[in-house]
């Protein structure tokens, strides 16, 4: 029997013991996010599929209260969950009907003004993910997957991290996390043919991953941050995931900084400067080749045709807009370089429509099902 052939044959058996089930499925740490915004919603949306919990055992990190609240959002005719608070993760019950929540917070849904820059909130939100790296970091969870937190409240609450990646980075003691924006489908093998015709994709799908030199910093910074050792890092990290997701020979782009690529310098030496010789450096160091500097105007619509598996974007924007007019709900953020695996939606706290009961769970489906095929 391989080694595959035997992870199936554990996967599919299962023993009960009264109410607990005992067996492989990945246990999934859910941060609640945001409580002012859908987090709550999603996760709870999400977890009335059954489907769920085929693949993992997901345990949510926050506030029972309100779970318990959010729980109303649930469709007519879905099944309803019943929360069980837990202290530990191995207290789970890991059972479909059943919403599994260790208690990090108290707040109550009086406490937060919905749709809201809510420093309660915000701190409720952080206290999560601190809780749910420690335990990962201590193999008590197999991975985590967090809901959209509101970057000003966590702000006002103390915390002086601009977002998830920089926050995981520093509660791991990671130098180098690389934020991964890509659909489900950019983690499995794909052959190393040419161009697949425009009209063989399916256009409701995406073809390919980003991964990103610079996150949260205003765009007149983003020259400042770039070195060569930094797109160095970001190319060979994504190189390392693709390949330990069984893609041997990754294909990767790295995108200009200036528009046409610098145009040999007539609009700018950054390319010159710091991304060709990083190109170079990463692909004496890996020898897998290349693409690059490319024009980002072109270089998204040839990845979206399967020429490359990723594409390595400058700043935030600059992959953002392309891949979430794309595909945007049913993409998936994976932080590359921690020593925990973690996922997320690619999506925020959504004020707008906090509260209303019509937000999708889909990009949080879709960062299980991430997270659990990493775990196993």
């Amino acid at each position: 029997m391989t080694r595959k052939e035997f992870q199936l044959q554990c996967r599919d058996a299962t023993h009960q013991s009264g109410s607990m089930i005992v067996e492989n499925r990945p246990k999934i740490g859910i941060t609640m996010g945001d409580a002012a915004g859908i987090g709550p919603e999603i996760i709870v949306k999400a977890l009335a599929r059954e489907s769920i919990y085929s693949i993992c055992q997901p345990i949510v990190i926050g506030s029972p209260a309100i779970l318990q609240e959010a729980c109303q959002f649930i469709p007519t005719g879905a099944p309803q969950l019943k929360v069980n608070t837990i202290e530990t993760p191995m207290q789970a019950s890991a059972m479909h009907g059943t919403m599994d929540v260790l208690e990090t917070s108290s707040t109550a849904p009086e406490d937060i003004s919905l749709g809201t820059i809510d420093v309660c909130a915000g701190a409720a939100a952080v206290k999560a993910i601190e809780v749910a790296t420690r335990l990962a970091m201590h193999g008590e969870l197999d991975a985590i997957t967090t809901a959209p937190i509101c970057k000003a409240a966590i702000n006002r609450a103390g915390t002086p991290y601009p977002g998830h990646t920089e926050m995981l980075a520093a509660f791991t003691n990671t130098p180098d996390a690389v934020m991964l924006l890509c659909p489900h489908e950019a983690l499995t093998p794909k052959p190393v043919s040419a161009i697949v015709p425009r009209k063989q994709i399916d256009n409701n799908r995406v073809a390919f991953g980003v991964s990103f030199v610079t996150n949260h910093i205003p765009l007149a910074d983003v020259p400042k941050h770039l070195s060569v050792q930094r797109i160095v890092n970001v190319i060979c990290i994504t190189q390392q995931a693709l390949i330990h997701c069984g893609i041997s020979e990754p294909r990767l782009v790295v995108a200009g900084l200036n528009p046409h690529a610098g145009e040999e310098g007539m609009f700018g030496e950054e390319e010159t400067r710091f991304i060709r010789p990083a190109i170079a450096e990463a692909e004496a160091q890996t020898g897998i080749p290349i693409e690059g500097p490319l024009p980002a105007d072109v270089l998204f619509a040839k990845a979206n045709q399967g020429q490359w598996h990723a594409v390595i974007a400058m700043y935030h924007d600059q992959g953002n807009i392309p891949i979430k007019l794309l595909g945007f709900g049913e993409l998936v953020n994976v932080t590359l370089g921690l020593p925990i695996i973690r996922t997320s939606v690619d999506h925020g706290t959504a004020f707008d429509i906090a509260g209303k009961g019509i937000a999708s769970e889909t990009s949080l489906v879709a960062a299980l099902k991430c997270a659990s095929r990493l775990a196993n």
